[in-house]
C-alpha cells in the first residue's frame, strides 16, 4: 500500500555551508536543500546536545537569469549574489541512514525543522525557492533544445553552472539531475 505523501512545504537545492550552535561551540555543517519548513543538513561535525539549536544560513539572492545575454551569463559567477544572513532556531527531526558502516558516518542526512522563523527570513526563502524555480524551469528548457545551436549550449552550460551544477556534466546526466531537483521543488 502506498503512502499519499504531500510536502507542506516546497524545497529547493541549496548547497551551502551554515553554522549551528552546540553548546559553547559553533560548527559548519553542509545543506543539500531548504524549504520555509527547514533544512536537509549532512557532514555534521557532531549531533547536537540541546533539542533546539541557533542556526545560521547565509542565502544567495538569485537574480532571475532568464533575462541574461550570453555574454552577461558567461561572465556571473555565484560570488556575485548578493547575500542575506538570517538567524533561525530548529531541532533535527529525522536522520536518513545512508549507509550502515562507521566508514560512511559523514555521509547520514539529517532533516532540521526550523522551530523560530521570522516573517522576513521566510519571506527571504521563498523568494530564494521562487527564484530558483524559474531559473530551473529555465535550464530545463535550454537542455531540451540543446542541439538547436552553439548559443544554446554554452548558455546551457553558463546556466548550469551558475546554478551550482558540474557543467561539464554529459547533457543526459544533467537533464536527470535537472529533473530530480525540478520534481524536489514540487509538491510530491
Amino acid at each position: 500500500m502506498m503512502k499519499n505523501y504531500q510536502r507542506r512545504h516546497l524545497r529547493a537545492p541549496f548547497k551551502e555551508s551554515i553554522l549551528y550552535a552546540d553548546g559553547p561551540h559553533v560548527l559548519k555543517a553542509k545543506a543539500l536543500n531548504i524549504s520555509e519548513g527547514g533544512l536537509l543538513l549532512s557532514e555534521l561535525p557532531s549531533i547536537p546536545n540541546d533539542n533546539e539549536i541557533g542556526i545560521l544560513i547565509s542565502l544567495p539572492q538569485l537574480p532571475n537569469l532568464k533575462n541574461f545575454g550570453l555574454l552577461k551569463m558567461q561572465t556571473f559567477s555565484k560570488e556575485l549574489f548578493g547575500k542575506r544572513v538570517i538567524r533561525v532556531r530548529g531541532r533535527l527531526v529525522r536522520r536518513d541512514e545512508l549507509a550502515q558502516s562507521l566508514d560512511n558516518i559523514f555521509h547520514t542526512r539529517f532533516g532540521l525543522e526550523f522551530s523560530l522563523l521570522g516573517k522576513e527570513e521566510q519571506k527571504f526563502i521563498e523568494e530564494y525557492i521562487s527564484t530558483f524555480s524559474s531559473n530551473i524551469i529555465f535550464l530545463q528548457t535550454l537542455i531540451d533544445s540543446f542541439n538547436t545551436d552553439e548559443e544554446t549550449k554554452i548558455r546551457t552550460r553558463a546556466l548550469a553552472k551558475i546554478l551550482g551544477y558540474d557543467h561539464t556534466e554529459k547533457i543526459s546526466q544533467l537533464r536527470s539531475l535537472v529533473t530530480h531537483d525540478y520534481k524536489s521543488l514540487q509538491w510530491l
